[in-house]
């Protein structure tokens, strides 16, 4: 199960194909974790706590949808991707080297269930090394369907945040 620390920027990373570039305008204002997004296609952006710095995050392939930890989670939501295909990788700030965690190498086109689970994201958007790492647990699993996204868990204020931002108001 591939481990890093991501950089991330803007309050972002996202799940993207291996010619995507960091960033993207879409946010997750259903359930102020994850979403799906159209640019790029097939990928998906989750939000954190955390403006700009390094979080936590463990990815994992699974042949099929996992039971949910809920426990150990502050915030936890499941959004269906559209695969187009080929590698998968978590793509974090535009920082060199690149910021990113290659998981899934080659794919094969069609949909997919994304869990991710967050915890830490309250503990501010600036952060000192005394400070807990926000973390996020991503798990991907070919799916029969695309089934509508779920809100599992949701219990930090930065959640709460990202639930009640404007669509199309522009953010940090």
């Amino acid at each position: 199960m591939p481990t890093t620390l991501l950089w991330v920027e803007y309050n972002r990373f996202t799940l993207v194909g291996p010619d995507a570039v960091a960033g993207t305008e879409e946010l997750p204002y259903g359930n102020g974790l994850v979403a799906a997004t159209a640019d790029p296609p097939g990928g998906a952006v989750i939000v954190t706590g955390l403006a700009d710095g390094q979080v936590r995050v463990t990815a994992r392939l699974l042949p099929s949808a996992p039971a949910v930890p809920l426990d150990d989670w502050q915030d936890a939501a499941i959004v269906a991707l559209r695969w187009p295909g080929g590698p998968m990788r978590l793509l974090g700030a535009d920082v060199v080297p690149p910021s990113a965690l290659p998981f899934a190498p080659d794919q094969p086109p069609g949909v997919y269930g994304l869990l991710v689970a967050g915890r830490h994201r309250d503990d501010g958007e600036t952060r000192g090394t005394e400070d807990p790492v926000e973390e996020y647990l991503i798990h991907l699993w070919p799916s029969a369907s695309a089934e509508p996204a779920r809100l599992l868990k949701a219990t930090s204020e930065t959640g709460a945040y990202w639930r009640q931002v404007e669509p199309g108001r522009r953010t940090p």
